[in-house]
């Protein structure tokens, strides 16, 4: 029978100790790495389901708020009472697109005044557009090679400040011609096939007559406030001088 001495029981006695230390430290880090494991799954399960949650370090970027439109309708802009305001649109050959151009009719006859007083230009610097140079007669032919001396018109093109052209600005031309009071509006780019980019023409007339101060051209504002200097205007029964061109430019 062996029997072990008392040092060899305190050896095996230490070691049994060291054991169980060990065995303690690594129970310890295995539970910590299981807390720290459902720690982890619970953060991740978390931001799976709410990812904007403020412990989000990386949140999604948030979507702008859709732009409401308005659904009232808006309100029309009357004209005055003496106006019956019409858009008409001019049918042209093929080979000559499309003009249009809205016209209004005034209410005078024509007979009330044969000779009225001739108009005065009118400058004015508080004015964002202003006539570019004095008003130019010319052949009408220049621009419509198709036609003759039977007509009569006014026309031009309207500039920025940096020479572009601007369409759908509103040219007003209002007076006296050929026993008749002339109230009509036209739109910048609708003559821009013969006049460029921004050209616009008001047809007066099938034949060429003299007047003198009679006419005024003038911009206005989708409001119908002007927005430029008043150009008077003469016209001629020359045939080289049917054509009245006036051009406006913004200088503000």
């Amino acid at each position: 029978m062996n029997f072990a001495d008392q040092e060899e029981i305190d050896e095996r006695q230490k070691h049994r100790r060291h054991k169980r230390q060990n065995n303690l430290i690594w129970n310890v880090l295995t539970a910590i790495f299981i807390i720290i494991s459902l720690i982890a799954i619970s953060y991740f399960g978390l931001l799976f389901a709410d990812p904007t949650t403020s412990l989000n370090p990386f949140p999604p970027p948030t979507i702008p708020a859709l732009i409401q439109l308005p659904t009232n309708t808006p309100t029309v802009i009357q004209m005055p009472a003496t106006w019956t305001l019409t858009a008409t649109a001019t049918s042209v050959p093929t080979s000559t697109p499309t003009q249009v151009e809205v016209t209004g009719t005034g209410t005078g006859t024509g007979t009330a005044e044969s000779n009225p007083t001739p108009l005065a230009t009118v400058n004015n610097s508080k004015y964002p557009f202003a006539s570019k140079g004095d008003p130019a007669a010319m052949a009408n032919t220049v621009f419509h090679h198709d036609k003759d001396c039977n007509w009569q018109g006014i026309a031009g093109q309207v500039w920025d400040i940096q020479g572009n052209a601007l369409v759908g600005y509103r040219v007003h031309l209002q007076g006296f011609y050929n026993g008749k009071n002339i109230d009509l509006t036209t739109l910048s780019g609708g003559a821009q096939y013969w006049y460029g980019s921004g050209g616009y023409e008001f047809v007066i007339g099938d034949k060429a007559i003299d007047s003198t101060g009679q006419l005024s051209i003038q911009m206005e504002d989708q409001s119908y406030m002007l927005i430029s200097n008043k150009v008077v205007l003469n016209t001629y029964s020359d045939c080289t001088k049917n054509l009245i061109m006036v051009n406006f430019q913004q200088v503000r």
